[in-house]
């Protein structure tokens, strides 16, 4: 699905705020500096989903982009960007180290830490958004990456940026179909580029489809507080079924309705255990965890530790 969104159509008081709005609610939540004068406030973007990949196309004047370290500890998934300079210049800052972008040029950004994007003369790039659980990359690899431009002698670099450039210049002729078996190859091959420029190369080797339990698990673990976090909804975020779903966690040992009930609970008793306690009610904590009622968080609860979560939070802060 292909969305398009133009400064032009919107009131010219309202243009700054309603560019703010729309990044933030549609590609990523981040603080944009854009001139004062409304007059010299224009962007067009184009927003492409395929499959869990996004793909965003942006023009516009001069402007200054930072995830702040508020930003970056929100309960959002975890993201990482490809920038692809399209014309003029831009820089990408984060861990300490910064890459100037030239039209060819691409690198990587991600939204767990603070960074900022600068574009002096003007925006004119593609982004391409990509769940950090579909790369299956250890976090030291995808630091590793950050804030660099891969490479430019590189076989792979130069066939990653060529494919990504004609994967944007063509996404709006992909139906739905040619969109969702796109995704998988195209996460891939960056997965492919990433690993390969890091110091573990060999991760290159290794097919998504032999991580797909520990991408799973990541999953389960980032919408573990989530009331509709169910097989199917697991299973579509995957593009597999809910039987091949069953199948993966059961070879890592793992059954789904026990694993989450375990996983929410742990939640719940460390913050049942916080000094000092919080003024959180009992009910309201359930539910925050995903718990369908109050009295069956209580029993599940007094199951697993002995006591009722009430009488856990008063026994962690006797005086």
């Amino acid at each position: 699905m292909t969305t398009t969104w133009t400064t032009a159509a919107v009131p010219l008081g309202d243009r700054a705020e309603a560019l703010r709005q729309t990044i933030r609610q549609q590609v990523v939540p981040v603080e944009l500096v854009l001139p004062r004068q409304p007059e010299q406030v224009h962007a067009d973007v184009t927003i492409t989903d395929i499959g869990p990949l996004q793909v965003s196309s942006v023009r516009a004047n001069p402007a200054a982009v930072h995830r702040t370290a508020r930003l970056a500890r929100a309960d959002d998934e975890p993201v990482l960007f490809i920038s692809l300079q399209v014309s003029g210049e831009s820089t990408v800052i984060q861990d300490g180290r910064s890459a100037v972008l030239h039209p060819g040029n691409i690198a990587f950004y991600d939204t767990r830490r603070p960074y900022t994007l600068l574009f002096d003369r003007g925006v004119d790039m593609h982004f391409f958004r990509i769940p950090v659980r579909e790369l299956a990359l250890p976090d030291e690899v995808l630091g590793q990456a950050v804030a660099r431009t891969p490479g430019a002698e590189g076989a792979v670099p130069d066939l990653v940026t060529g494919y990504l450039t004609r994967l944007a210049a063509t996404r709006g002729l992909l139906d739905g179909t040619a969109a969702r078996l796109l995704a998988a190859p195209s996460m891939e091959l960056v997965r492919a580029l990433i690993a390969a420029e890091s110091d573990r190369p060999s991760l290159a080797a290794e097919p998504l489809h032999e991580t797909l339990g520990v991408r799973i698990l990541a999953y389960l673990r980032t919408h573990l507080a989530d009331q509709d976090l169910t097989p199917a909804r697991v299973a579509a975020a995957h593009h597999i079924s809910v039987r091949h779903l069953y199948a993966v966690l059961a070879r890592s040992g793992v059954g789904f309705g026990d694993w989450v009930r375990t996983q929410r609970l742990d939640a719940c008793r460390r913050e049942l255990s916080r000094v000092p306690p919080t003024t959180e009610t009992i009910a309201d904590l359930a539910h925050r965890w995903g718990f369908k009622s109050p009295s069956h968080f209580s029993r599940a609860f007094k199951a697993a530790y002995g006591l009722p979560p009430q009488a856990w939070r008063d026994l962690r802060h006797l005086p």
